[in-house]
């Protein structure tokens, strides 16, 4: 192929793609890998490995970690293979289904609404806060939804580096505390036994196959990390990252102090037979495999770790919180792990309590303008009339539907308690993540050009994570009759 080919069709739906020269990343260095991946750190570490985990360790014991292992290892694998299709055209994810068959599009379109319309984390997050503050965590909660969709309105030029800055924030106080705390109350029996318990493959208990607690542990595999819809949104911030093609694509800024950019529906692509784009090409490849190793992998692994020596401390401080949580009074975790905090010092109880609430509420903010993102991003692709108007503008339309949606759904879930809508949003995740592995086996070997097709290795890995997402879900809703009752 040389220079004087400007467009390749891809699928039977969608626009060609234009002919460019890939964008160079330079050298590979360390800090060009703490890119894209560090916001999906950020968010991959949250409810799941703060609360979900730790309140399945304090109740079955270290060993179960071994299935937040299983799902550690399926989600490095995706997250260095679903941003290959970006890489190469500039394009999401989304639009890679819609070449396939607009139905895909659909579908993503439609669960990331029924999925996402439930603010589990930041309603977890306050009741954790109203725990501490003895006050109702419904009005926080309202009040948490207001200021992240104000932040996210009132944003400067880009908001993706607003939303990235707020989130490294947020984490990197997050893991220290946790680091810290668990190097303070752990002994080394607690250490030994959370390293051994990721590796203890194949412990299973009668308690952990019943109605109560299936539902919970599949969906605590989902929450190992980034869940439901987080990766494939992660191909909308590395667009913004300029990574790869994506260089050429437009970008969401400021509502009031950004400029109006103009959108296109479809991506480009670089001449691969050409030695020198191969050349940037593999240098792409390494910066987003070290992503997925060093900034979602050893980060997320680290910080479970963590906390699962903060709740087994938490378990021999506080025996009655077991007896609790295994009653189904969820947020007694909380308290539980609090506990070890007050080990140290009764000054510092308060802070789990406050970690946990930023942790919720980091996960909404960023989940807030991912959600806005891809469903703007769709919208603008799926329905012609609007594109009438710009896809920056159907961002802050999304913004504002999904913190309405969120404050209804709030006030409607209160009688539930926190914990519901979380343990709900978990349950639901599997099914979108077994789907967008489906999709990326079918467009990694089917639309990418053979030269730059994913490996063998990680067809089979993203193959047995669709096999063990989807049927673990039916397996869990059909056979045993389990679905998550808060």
């Amino acid at each position: 192929m040389g220079q004087e080919v400007k467009e390749f069709r891809v699928g039977r739906y969608g626009p060609p793609l234009e002919l460019k020269v890939l964008n160079d990343p330079g050298a590979v260095s360390i800090k060009k890998i703490l890119g894209p991946g560090l916001i999906l750190a950020a968010l991959g570490v949250g409810m799941g490995e703060t609360f979900m985990w730790p309140r399945l360790v304090i109740v079955h014991g270290p060993e179960i970690r071994w299935l937040a292992t299983v799902g550690l290892i399926i989600q490095i694998f995706v997250t260095a293979e679903i941003a290959r299709w970006t890489y190469f055209t500039g394009e999401s994810i989304f639009m890679a289904g819609k070449r396939i068959h607009p139905i895909i599009m659909w579908y993503f379109y439609i669960v990331a609404v029924l999925v996402y319309i439930w603010p589990g984390h930041v309603v977890t997050g306050s009741g954790a806060l109203g725990l501490l503050l003895g006050v109702d965590w419904v009005l926080i909660a309202v009040v948490s939804l207001l200021v992240i969709a104000s932040i996210l309105i009132l944003s400067p030029y880009q908001v993706y580096k607003t939303v990235k800055l707020i989130l490294m924030l947020a984490i990197s106080m997050m893991v220290a505390v946790s680091f810290v705390v668990a190097v303070l109350v752990g002994s080394p029996k607690h250490w030994a036994d959370a390293l051994w318990g990721t590796v203890a493959f194949g412990y299973w208990t009668d308690l952990m196959s019943t109605k109560t607690w299936l539902p919970l542990i599949v969906g605590g595999l989902a929450f190992m990390g980034p869940s439901g819809m987080q990766q494939m949104w992660y191909t909308l911030w590395a667009r913004e990252e300029n990574a790869g093609m994506g260089a050429y694509m437009p970008k969401i800024t400021g509502l009031i102090f950004g400029k109006e950019q103009t959108w296109r529906e479809g991506g480009f692509y670089f001449d691969w037979t050409n030695e020198q784009e191969i050349d940037k090409w593999k240098r792409w490849r390494k910066l987003n495999v070290y992503d997925a190793l060093i900034s979602f992998g050893l980060i997320t692994y680290f910080t479970t770790l963590f906390f699962t020596v903060l709740s087994m401390k938490a378990a021999e401080l506080n025996p009655a919180a077991l007896a609790a949580i295994r009653a189904g009074r969820t947020l007694e975790a909380i308290r539980a792990i609090a506990s070890a905090f007050t080990y140290i010092s009764p000054l510092l109880y308060p802070i789990w309590f406050i970690v946990m609430f930023l942790v919720g509420w980091k996960m909404s903010f960023g989940i807030f303008d991912a959600f806005a993102r891809g469903q703007a991003d769709m919208t603008f692709t799926l329905f012609k009339k609007a594109q009438k108007i710009s896809m920056r503008l159907w961002y802050y339309i999304w913004i504002v539907i999904v913190t309405g949606v969120g404050i209804v759904t709030t006030l409607m879930g209160a009688a539930r308690g926190p914990a519901f809508l979380l343990d709900l949003l978990a349950f639901m995740s599997p099914l979108i993540m077994g789907s967008y592995c489906l999709l990326i086996l079918y467009v990694n070997n089917k639309f990418m050009p053979k030269p730059l097709r994913m490996s063998w290795i990680s067809t089979i890995v993203i193959a047995g994570g669709a096999a063990f997402y989807l049927v673990s879900l039916f397996y869990c809703t059909f056979v045993v009759g389990a679905i998550p009752t808060g």
